[in-house]
Order: structure tokens, then C-alpha cells, then sequence
């Protein structure tokens, strides 16, 4: 087998094996722009296969792709915001059918675009890491590999971040009394 074909063989394992959780990284980066999510996913595919020589590691395929994702998603809003392009929109779904259920989703709403706003605020490496930890559950560990930093500083962000909010909402951290 020649090199060329070596280079396509992995290729078509990154775009079967890792697609989805790919698409599914970039949609959160995305903060749930299915368009951006797609053009970014065509974009990073296409820059992987321009650079796969230079991949010097067959095992790191995976983390090596997902940078790639990060850095094309900055690329993409960079120009988007040079563009005045970038836009936050805000999408209510759902088929509401009864008037207890309207408070209901209401209340879930206000909640929602809360939260939204809260992490908004944050700066864009910790709003990644917000998403990445309670969207997908991924543990501080992996998450420090995607982002490329080191553990200690993604748990500070974390930190830090609840900090920021616990602030914005006017809300004291209370110290915990012992139980006797």
C-alpha cells in the first residue's frame, strides 16, 4: 500500500469514526448555528485532508482534528464579525398546547435565556469550556486536551467562571457550616 493510499484510508477513518462527535463539538462552539456548524465542518474536513502529511502521529488523528475545528471556527467568526455578519438569535421551539404549559415553558424560557446570557458574558475560552463540561459532559481531563491547556488552569477557569456569574446574579458564595 502506497503512501497516498495510507493518507486515504485515515482520512475515511476520521470522517466515520469521528464525524459525529466532531459535528456535535463544533454545534456547541457554535452555540447552536446549524449553518456556522456545517461550514465550519466542511471547512475543518477539508483542512485535514490538505494537512494530513503533516500529521506525524496516526494515534493523536482525533485531537489533532479537533483543533483543527477550534481554529476554524475562529477563522469563521473573525470573518463573520468583519463582515457584521455575526448575529446572536435566539430560537424558541416547541408545539405549546395548554395554558398550564405556557407558564410552564415560559419560566423554562426565562431560565434558559438567563443562563445563555450569563455565559455569554464569559470570555470565549471559558464559554467553551461551560459548554464542553455541562452541554456534553465531558470531564475536565479531555476537555484540557481540546482546548490545549493544562488541567489545572481549566479547573481555575471553571472557577473563576461560576465566580463571574455567582456576581452578575448577585449571588454571595456561602461558606458551609459543619454539621455536628
Amino acid at each position: 500500500m502506497d503512501q497516498e493510499e495510507q493518507r486515504m484510508k485515515l482520512f475515511e477513518r476520521a470522517c466515520t469514526v469521528y464525524s459525529k462527535e466532531l459535528q456535535r463539538f463544533i454545534y456547541a462552539l457554535t452555540r447552536k448555528d446549524l449553518y456556522a456548524m456545517e461550514e465550519i465542518y466542511q471547512n475543518t474536513m477539508l483542512s485535514a485532508w490538505k494537512g494530513l502529511n503533516r500529521l506525524r502521529d496516526d494515534s493523536k488523528l482525533k485531537s489533532w482534528i479537533f483543533v483543527i475545528a477550534k481554529e476554524e471556527a475562529r477563522r469563521y467568526y473573525a470573518a463573520c464579525k468583519n463582515d457584521n455578519l455575526f448575529a446572536h438569535k435566539s430560537k424558541v421551539e416547541g408545539n405549546i398546547s395548554s395554558r398550564g404549559l405556557v407558564v410552564d415553558f415560559t419560566k423554562w424560557v426565562e431560565d434558559r435565556e438567563t443562563v445563555k446570557t450569563l455565559i455569554a458574558s464569559l470570555e470565549e475560552d471559558e464559554q467553551q469550556l461551560y459548554v464542553l463540561h455541562y452541554f456534553y459532559g465531558l470531564p475536565f481531563k479531555e476537555i484540557s486536551g481540546i482546548l490545549k491547556l493544562n488541567y489545572s488552569t481549566v479547573r481555575s477557569k471553571h472557577i473563576r467562571g461560576i465566580a463571574k456569574m455567582r456576581e452578575k446574579l448577585g449571588v454571595k458564595k456561602v461558606k458551609a457550616t459543619p454539621q455536628l
